[in-house]
Order: C-alpha cells, then structure tokens, then sequence
C-alpha cells in the first residue's frame, strides 16, 4: 500500500514538474528581431579565398554607410561588390542571408550576408565573387561609433 502511495506522489510530481517547465520554455521562446544595419562600417578584416589581405592592403579608410533612407555611400576604393553610392536593402530584415546593393543605374548585386556578435561586438560580414567567380572576397566589418 505504502508501495503505491509512493508510486502516485511521484507520478503526481512529475507530471506538476512537466507543466510548470512547459510553460516557462514558452515564455522564453521569442521571435527574431530585425536586423538594422543603417551606420557607419568599418573593415576589420578581408580575405580573398580565404587567404588574409590586411597585410597587403591599406584597410584603414575604406568605409560603407548605410544610411536610415535606404541608399549607401562609400569612402575609399578597394575592389568591392559596388563601385558607386547607390541603394541598399536586406532580402528578408528578420532572417537575412543577403544585402543587394542597388549602384546607381546599375543592374542590383546581391551579397552574402552575415550579422554576428564576436567578442560581445556586433559584426557584419559580406561575401561576394566580382566578376570572376573563382575569387571569392570576405569583408568584415565593426560599426564606428
């Protein structure tokens, strides 16, 4: 009897553990916020099929701005997807994989996307083939403050 007793506390305990979990594994499930790029990027590093550039090139003054009315300007030249100021968008502001980049009369340039957090620091990472596609350039970047 004590036997079954035992048995029904547990099952009972088990089943108000269950419940109590379930609800708090969905309060902490939340949708992902939508990726706002609009500022002023800097480059932190850039690979040319995988091998490591900064030593060769001068990285120090090449920056994009993306700015909150959907166009972009750039500062310096480096080979890049786009050459000229123009307009920017993300294919999806939530789940982005892609930033097309828009030159002024030009056709749009679809890049790879990426927007970690290294080293509790927010990163956007783009990566693109120019012309020929056996090179393929990774660009790194911080947002300036």
């Amino acid at each position: 009897m004590k036997r079954r007793i035992f048995t029904f506390f547990y099952l009972l305990f088990g089943t108000l553990a269950f419940v109590a979990c379930e609800d708090e594994l969905a309060a902490t499930i939340t949708d992902e916020s939508l990726k706002e790029v609009t500022g002023t990027w800097k480059v932190v590093s850039l690979t040319r099929n995988g091998e490591e550039l900064a030593q060769r090139l001068d990285l120090s003054r090449f920056r994009i701005t993306f700015n909150p009315d959907g166009t972009y300007a750039l500062q310096d030249k480096l080979a890049f997807a786009v050459a000229g100021p123009g307009t920017y968008k993300l294919n999806d502001p939530q789940y982005p994989y892609s930033l097309i980049l828009t030159e002024q009369t030009k056709e749009a340039q679809p890049v790879k996307f990426q927007f970690p957090v290294i080293e509790g620091k927010r990163q956007m990472s783009l990566t693109f083939s120019p012309g020929c596609s056996s090179n393929t350039y990774q660009y790194n970047f911080v947002k300036e403050k």
